[in-house]
């Protein structure tokens, strides 16, 4: 019996963990075997740092997105789109919703999944990466700020024309009236018309090596969740996320040094999952965001960053994103290895408040029970290592969380029991519920398990070291 090896192709996914090997008979029957993508690095004689890199990339790249942008050709609306754009009036509050025909569910559910740009200008791309597998993406900004503004005005319009409908109405009694007074406020405005945002964001997976026929090859449509332009940074969703994304998680950029070593993955020219490698070059730097505003503490690095690189994630070699990278000095346009990326310090506390948001404002739509409210702002990463030095020289065991700000509708501030005790600016809580607290990161990990209407006792340290227990009904997240 002839017996044959034969390597058969198979998903980058997969391979991450293993590849596979046929053995092929006469009889056409085939065995397959699993071997550990590691055991086939070992055969080609890789050293242990490039046995790093590879593994990274192996891991990571799947997660990079390709992002773009179209402002959509008159005419060219779809059903999908209109999908889309009663999604997007929900999630910025606007108040009229339209029935949905049955045959264009039908049609959606064909074209959210796979399907290529609808005809237009492109309004700008660059790369992005999940970071949520519920089909949440970061990228930066300016990468969608073209978009962004385009489908803001559309909003801004339609939201004073729902503000005067209102207000013309709210004091008629007549229905019949004030229905011919919405209907002449829609008829002078052509508010009906507007089906769709102007533009529309997508991602794409990738093209090189992709199976023929492999969903990932596709475009897919997303939503623009909300940004930070003070940062540089934008979250999207996408409308019908998969249920294989692989999330990549944030790495502190506060523990960097420089000389370590970082991987850059992205789409430079187009070019998808593009690796490049370097240091840090140096830390703490200042650059002048697309807000006008100077972003502090970002990572320099001579690892290439080219354009179609912003957005893309800088990563150390456990495979964390510790930068979100930006821009570059250059004189040509291209990488002269002076590259920037906001820290992972900073985007984590912008995106992960912008997620919480979006998910709360899901549950709220389904009157389900959301995430516990508090009201507070704690402290975190630099702020709280300088806060934890003052304290230094009196408490050589200071834990908790320094609370920074307490917001005025605070369920603290609004107990009915007056004898209970409030909890104030400068003091620490350092035990939620039974659950020791030693910093920031622990009491926002600690009150993402906390639901609405929960009653919880939290132990306060107050500026003298004296300890007492607050008692407090969370409150439902205002939106």
């Amino acid at each position: 019996m002839a017996v044959a090896f034969q390597v058969v192709p198979i998903s980058k996914r997969r391979l991450i963990k293993s590849s596979q090997l046929s053995l092929a008979t006469n009889d056409d029957d085939i065995a397959t075997l699993t071997v550990k993508a590691s055991e086939l690095d070992e055969s080609l004689g890789l050293t242990q740092e490039e046995k790093n890199v590879v593994n990274v990339h192996r891991v990571c790249s799947p997660s990079v997105v390709y992002v773009t942008s179209v402002l959509q050709s008159m005419g060219s609306g779809s059903s999908s789109k209109r999908s889309s754009r009663r999604q997007s009036s929900r999630r910025w509050g606007r108040r009229k919703e339209d029935k949905k025909p049955k045959q264009n569910e039908e049609e959606d559910k064909g074209n959210d999944t796979k399907q290529q740009l609808p005809r237009g200008n492109n309004l700008g791309s660059g790369s992005g990466f999940v970071i949520d597998s519920s089909g949440y993406i970061v990228t930066n900004y300016h990468v969608i700020q073209r978009a962004y503004e385009a489908n803001d005005v559309v909003k801004r319009y339609e939201n004073f024309w729902d503000e005067l409908a209102n207000n013309t109405t709210k004091r008629i009694a007549s229905e019949d009236v004030a229905s011919f007074i919405n209907g002449t406020i829609n008829t002078i405005s052509r508010r009906d018309s507007l089906t769709d945002l102007p533009a529309q964001v997508f991602i794409r997976f990738g093209t090189n090596g992709g199976e023929k026929g492999d969903t990932t090859t596709s475009y897919h449509a997303c939503e623009i969740v909300d940004v930070a332009p003070e940062l540089d940074v934008a979250v999207l969703k996408m409308n019908k996320p998969s249920s294989t994304l692989k999330q990549l998680s944030y790495g502190s950029s506060s523990d960097l040094l420089v000389g370590q070593s970082l991987l850059a993955i992205g789409n430079p020219f187009g070019l998808d999952r593009t690796l490049s490698s370097g240091l840090v070059s140096a830390l703490g730097r200042s650059v002048n965001g697309v807000a006008g505003n100077e972003i502090k503490n970002c990572v320099q690095t001579d690892a290439a960053i080219n354009p179609g690189n912003s957005g893309g994630p800088l990563l150390n070699l456990n495979g964390e994103v510790v930068g979100v990278n930006t821009m570059i000095i250059t004189t040509s346009g291209s990488s002269a290895c002076i590259g920037f990326a906001v820290p992972s310090d900073s985007v984590k506390e912008a995106t992960d408040r912008i997620i919480d948001l979006d998910k709360e404002r899901q549950l709220q739509s389904t009157n389900r029970k959301g995430r516990g409210w508090l009201g507070i702002d704690v402290a975190l990463s630099n702020l709280e290592d300088t806060l934890k030095k003052r304290l230094s020289d009196t408490d050589s065991d200071a834990c908790g969380a320094f609370v920074t700000a307490i917001n005025a509708k605070s369920p603290l501030l609004n107990q009915q029991d007056i004898s209970n005790d409030s909890i104030h600016v400068g003091e620490r809580i350092v035990n939620v519920g039974g659950t020791s607290i030693a910093n920031g990161n622990e009491f926002v990990i600690e009150m993402k398990t906390r639901v609405e209407g929960e009653q919880l006792s939290l132990t306060v340290e107050n500026k003298k070291g004296k300890k007492r227990v607050v008692y407090v009904t969370l409150g439902r997240i205002p939106l």
